[in-house]
């Protein structure tokens, strides 16, 4: 039988991409990380992950592995909850911009669910402005926001350079139109970027507003307009612009969490917690 302790140590370098940041996520140290490695791959008889540099990445057997380890644990965790009465069985309603889902929800979800697999999970995305009012009225248990002046009671669990992004070479000089695509009036980026281009004295035109970056991309895959998201956020194969590019130092972004102003179920604390593990772990620096 394969041991579920062995099977969490393993997924935790998956997830957090590092044997020092996998022993912070399980609570043990890096040598017991490493036990539990070697013993895993003595039973298996394979290796799960090959020297890459100075770093390790995944073998093919390793990343074979993860979905049934994520199997075995998720079973473990219905049966505590089922039949030992241990665990969390409610339903949590969580909030997210669109911006940050394709980067961070993946991993949030993921982790809660193989420790919690009987928890219901809701997921609304929305700017960060409309997320802190539902936050407010109580139809939202809790909501990542992209922290302001106008959202109050953030925790603030990530902050990170923000980036003027394209997918295509472009450069500007002191008299070009910047082309800008982004989101709504009360869209934090986009007030910051307009700041940073009116200081400069520069000109620059909204292209397309938008508060679903799946309608921004293909504007600034085309080269058609440049937008802002911040460096944790950027996806594969964007490209970064600054001021070697002719355009201004913009400001870091910072990321916050916030609840709803009731008691906190224990599932909304639960995943609070691991909101705050995964955030923290990819913090830019």
């Amino acid at each position: 039988m394969l041991d579920t302790d062995q099977l969490r140590s393993f997924l935790a370098i998956v997830d957090t991409g590092s044997f020092t940041r996998a022993a912070e996520r399980v609570n043990k140290t890096q040598s017991a990380i490493s036990m539990h490695i070697r013993r895993l791959e003595e039973q298996l008889g394979v290796e799960l992950f090959v020297k890459q540099g100075r770093g390790v990445r995944l073998s093919s057997h390793g990343e074979r592995l993860i979905d049934h380890a994520r199997v075995i644990l998720q079973a473990e965790a219905a049966a505590l909850a089922g039949i030992a009465g241990k665990g969390l069985t409610g339903r949590v309603r969580l909030g997210i911009p669109d911006d940050y889902a394709e980067p961070f929800l993946p991993a949030i979800l993921g982790n809660f669910r193989s420790r919690n697999p009987l928890v219901e999970i809701a997921v609304v995305c929305e700017s960060s402005v409309l997320l802190s009012e539902r936050v407010r009225a109580r139809d939202l248990d809790l909501a990542l926001v992209t922290d302001c002046a106008s959202i109050p009671e953030v925790e603030v669990i990530r902050e990170e350079p923000l980036m003027w992004v394209t997918r295509q070479p472009m450069s500007f000089g002191k008299d070009a139109v910047v082309p800008l695509a982004v989101g709504g009036p009360t869209c934090a980026w986009r007030q910051q970027a307009e700041t940073a281009l009116t200081r400069a004295g520069m000109e620059y035109r909204i292209v397309l507003v938008s508060n679903n970056y799946a309608a921004i991309a293909p504007i600034v895959d085309s080269g058609l307009a440049i937008t802002l998201l911040p460096q944790g956020a950027m996806r594969p194969g964007m490209r970064a612009l600054d001021e070697s590019d002719g355009l201004p130092r913009l400001p870091r972004s910072r990321m916050g969490l916030i609840r709803a102003p009731t008691n906190q179920t224990r599932e909304a604390r639960a995943l609070a917690d691991e909101i705050r593990a995964v955030v923290s772990l990819k913090q830019a620096a």
